[in-house]
């Protein structure tokens, strides 16, 4: 089984220590999300997985051998269609022009896109048309390794539960692992399988919760209540400033590992 291993990561930008001691395992199968303040490090560490920044410090791991990542801007060719977008990756790995063209059209109609939208550039697809087309080039070349960094928060309430349908159905039917960056709390729950609160100056874990509920399961009652109880936490308050305290610097990834509780 694929799996990716991190054990005492750390990462300096100058004098500045942005990361500390962190320590994170993630399987095949799994969604695994990273919740937190801006400036916490959540970014960082995704770059560092996603191999776009080396580390001051670090034991690293990984069997995953095709990464995809889905940032918060869609960044997509602007000289090419919403089909040669969602072709991209296939092209990379050399399949064959008819064959990726129709693989890519399969999945940007199941994206809810129309022909006549895959046949636009991107200046001619709205905001939500532009996000399905990022999701759809990820997910093209079925990663076993799917990296988000907060694609979902610009997007409408309606728009991100159709995206979260779309995901979830891929992820399940590939077996890929997940490893999302999220400062929305109700997304984190929504989505993962273990969520990892983090906390800035410096960059580190703090407390692990499980979420032991199967997806198909999770009702809206569920999702509310246990979005409140998360936000209960000590941690999460604190993080996130709800609440007046200090978390230790010391031992963050002990303190993670032990503080987890199921939910």
């Amino acid at each position: 089984m694929s799996a990716l291993h991190i054990r005492h990561l750390c990462h300096r930008y100058g004098l500045t220590e942005v990361l500390a001691d962190v320590s994170l395992d993630l399987s095949a199968g799994e969604t695994l999300a990273l919740v937190g303040p801006s400036g916490c490090g959540k970014s960082t560490l995704l770059h560092v997985v996603a191999g776009l920044l080396t580390p001051s410090e670090a034991e690293m791991q990984s069997t995953f051998r095709n990464l995809s990542c889905v940032f918060q801007e869609p960044r997509l060719m602007p000289w090419k269609t919403a089909l040669d977008n969602i072709a991209l990756g296939l092209k990379a790995l050399r399949m064959p022009r008819p064959a990726r063209r129709r693989q890519a059209a399969e999945l940007g109609v199941r994206m809810g896109l129309s022909m006549d939208d895959l046949a636009k550039f991107p200046h001619e697809l709205s905001g939500g048309m532009q996000s399905r087309v990022s999701l759809a080039r990820a997910l093209a070349p079925r990663p076993d390794l799917l990296l988000l960094d907060e694609p979902f928060s610009a997007l409408d309430i309606g728009l991100k539960a159709e995206l979260y349908r779309l995901l979830t159905e891929q992820v399940s039917r590939y077996d890929t692992a997940v490893l999302m960056i999220t400062h929305d709390l109700m997304e984190a729950v929504r989505l993962a399988d273990r969520i990892l609160m983090m906390v800035p100056e410096p960059g580190r874990l703090v407390r692990e919760f499980v979420l032991e509920t199967p997806q198909e399961q999770r009702s809206s009652t569920w999702l509310y209540q246990t979005t409140a109880e998360l936000v209960m936490q000590d941690e999460v308050r604190i993080g996130f400033g709800l609440a007046e305290g200090e978390i230790p610097l010391a031992g963050p990834q002990e303190h993670a590992r032990h503080a987890g509780c199921a939910i």
